[in-house]
């Protein structure tokens, strides 16, 4: 588990990108998924600064939790709603690709052991897919998805990817 500082940073980045998206105009679950990337950033970045091997699989442990979680609620609540229009079709068949490379990817990292070189490398490939994913879909597909569906959409949407996300962190191990 990240320590109580590398909480609050996580934290208190998440909330910077909140408060950006929502000066984007974005709302609703759009708001909390672009705070959620900025949090996994930090401790994404925080756990490839450390060559402590504890503090690595403390980080890690967290990390994949949040990761897979994310991902999941936006496969099971967002993306199915965007499939269904056709402005936003094309975003959900991406997205659906991306998130098979991602898990893949933490499924390899998590196969791992904290102390070897591939380790790190695999982490770092993994930044950078998270970090692409996230911009991708921060600056193309929630502006297009938040004109399509509407903010009060989005905003039930929150919900319903809240408690989806908080089902399945309780279900990864």
């Amino acid at each position: 588990m990240p320590n109580p500082i590398e909480n609050v940073m996580a934290k208190g980045a998440g909330k910077v990108a909140a408060v950006e998206a929502r000066a984007k105009g974005l709302k609703g679950v759009f708001t909390k998924l672009a705070e959620q990337h900025r949090e996994a950033a930090t401790l994404l970045g925080r756990a490839d600064s450390t060559t402590d091997i504890e503090k690595r699989r403390d980080l890690w442990t967290e990390i994949k939790k949040q990761l897979i979680s994310h991902e999941r609620a936006e496969l099971a609540e967002i993306y199915p709603v965007l499939a269904g229009y056709d402005a936003t079709r094309e975003i959900a068949r991406l997205h659906n690709a991306q998130a098979e490379t991602l898990e893949s990817t933490i499924n390899q990292l998590d196969a791992m052991t904290f102390d070897t070189p591939a380790w790190k490398t695999t982490l770092e490939k993994l930044i950078g897919l998270v970090k692409a994913h996230a911009d991708q879909e921060e600056s193309e597909f929630f502006p297009r998805a938040q004109q399509t569906i509407g903010e009060e959409a989005s905003r039930q949407l929150e919900d319903l990817f809240l408690r989806t996300q908080k089902k399945a962190m309780n279900e990864i191990r």
